[in-house]
């Protein structure tokens, strides 16, 4: 007996694959699920014609079996879902790069190490040299002298010391040094020893090197006790100590200046006052002694006591005469020889008390007194321009009297207003190097490029987290 065979589904013809040109996503989404779902059919074909004893020719360009979840598990019915689902492709993964690590080394380590060696083989030590002086007056109060001053407010020699201050900063001490000295401050720092960071230019102008003078001098000044302390860097124990000396003795010229221009405008005021009124004591007394020589007379009190009393003799004469003249008459003729000596007398003593009443102020024209020569006109004028210039004599006395007594208390007040400069702390050669501190000046730049990477680095994540 022959067995029977399975009937032999004839396999499908290859169906050419889709090959989609797929403008989009959706249109490559669609055809690759209709290329799934005709090899799901042709799968489905296979498995029945196995069932059924046929042997089935692989479709090699089927590779469903190969795809997870692709064949259907006994018991189980096929899902469609499948289908539509988009395959799951590996992403490939990209290496990632610590930029912030790198960002730090660049900004924080490398600067720090580079620091670190310059601080340790290449800056220069730098010598300091302190000093304290004070500026002192006679003035000087009990309460500045106890450190009490600044309850009674701020004291002229406080603000001398805040000229003195300032002065030590600015340009101007650095052109007293080299006139008066001869010290050129800025071939002090450049010298070939120093580190080309804190090296000068011996050939900068004063303008530009003032910057740099200024970090090389510290001046501190105590509002309570009125001392200033200066603080000099160099790079070697004698040009610190050279330059500290300098500084001491232009700013002592400074203040012996100032007190000596303060002291001479203080007076000059004072005698130019008793200049003027000196002037005018000596113009009313050459008016006097004119008036004097003029009227030949030195007293005008005793020259009207003179007129009036020639005056009052004139006047008994002429009373007497009149009187001898009236008993005559009585006993002779007007025409007598007698009677006409005695008309002749009256008239002669009438035509005297005349000339006399009008030099006391009659109004007369006449040239009056010892002198013929005379300006004045009577006595009275005379006794008048005497009194005038005696009123003024008297004030101008005064006057002057007054301004000597003030240049005196002037002259007490400018020896008040005199200024000493006090060195109580002498600069002395310094021993050892104090400067720079290689160890604390590394960390401090570490900490500073760490800050600085820091914010950089913040801002750079705030930057990136906003973008869009």
């Amino acid at each position: 007996m022959t067995k029977e065979s399975a009937p032999v589904v004839p396999e499908p013809e290859a169906e050419t694959r889709v090959q989609p040109q797929a403008s989009n996503l959706l249109d490559m989404a669609k055809a690759r699920i209709m290329h799934r779902a005709e090899r799901q059919k042709r799968r489905l074909i296979r498995e029945a014609s196995a069932a059924a004893g046929a042997k089935v020719k692989r479709d090699e360009f089927d590779d469903d079996d190969e795809l997870p979840g692709s064949k259907t598990e006994p018991g189980k019915k096929f899902s469609t879902k499948s289908i539509f689902e988009m395959p799951n492709f590996a992403k490939k993964k990209r290496k990632k790069v610590n930029w912030a690590a790198i960002s730090f080394a660049l900004a924080v380590i490398v600067p720090t190490i580079l620091t670190g060696l310059y601080f340790a083989f290449i800056a220069s030590p730098q010598f300091e040299v302190q000093s304290q002086f004070a500026v002192r007056g006679a003035n000087q109060s009990s309460l500045n002298a106890l450190g009490l001053g600044s309850l009674m407010g701020t004291s002229p020699q406080a603000g001398d010391s805040y000229i003195v201050a300032d002065y030590i900063h600015s340009q101007q001490v650095l052109q007293d040094m080299k006139d008066q000295l001869g010290l050129d401050i800025r071939e002090v720092y450049a010298r070939d020893s120093i580190d080309f960071v804190y090296k000068s230019d011996v050939a900068a102008p004063f303008d530009e090197f003032v910057n740099y003078w200024q970090d090389m001098v510290n001046v501190s000044f105590n509002s309570t006790t009125g001392n200033v302390t200066l603080q000099v860097y160099a790079f070697t124990p004698e040009d610190a100590k050279r330059v500290t000396d300098a500084i001491l003795l232009v700013a002592e010229n400074l203040v012996n200046r100032l007190s000596e221009e303060s002291r001479n405008q203080y007076l000059g005021v004072v005698n130019k006052q008793v200049e003027r009124t000196e002037n005018r004591l000596a113009s009313v007394r050459e008016q006097m002694s004119q008036l004097r020589q003029t009227e030949q007379a030195i007293d005008p009190t005793s020259l009207a006591t003179m007129e009036s009393s020639i005056i009052g003799s004139i006047e008994e004469q002429l009373a007497s005469v009149r009187t001898r003249y009236r008993a005559l008459m009585n006993t002779v003729s007007r025409d007598a020889p007698s009677a006409k000596v005695l008309e002749r007398q009256i008239f002669a003593l009438e035509a005297q008390l005349s000339e006399q009443k009008a030099r006391l102020g009659s109004g007369s024209t006449k040239k009056t007194g010892r002198n013929p020569d005379a300006a004045s006109d009577n006595v009275s004028d005379v006794i008048d321009r005497f009194a005038k210039l005696t009123v003024e004599q008297e004030f101008a006395v005064k006057a002057y009297s007054t301004s000597l007594a003030g240049l005196e208390t002037a002259l007490v007040e400018a020896q008040k207003q005199e200024r000493f400069f006090a060195t109580y702390v002498s600069p002395r050669l310094p021993e050892i190097a104090m400067y720079p501190q290689r160890v604390l000046n590394t960390m401090l730049g570490f900490m500073a490029f760490f800050a600085a990477w820091l914010i950089g680095f913040f801002a750079y994540k705030s930057i990136k987290d906003h973008a869009i």
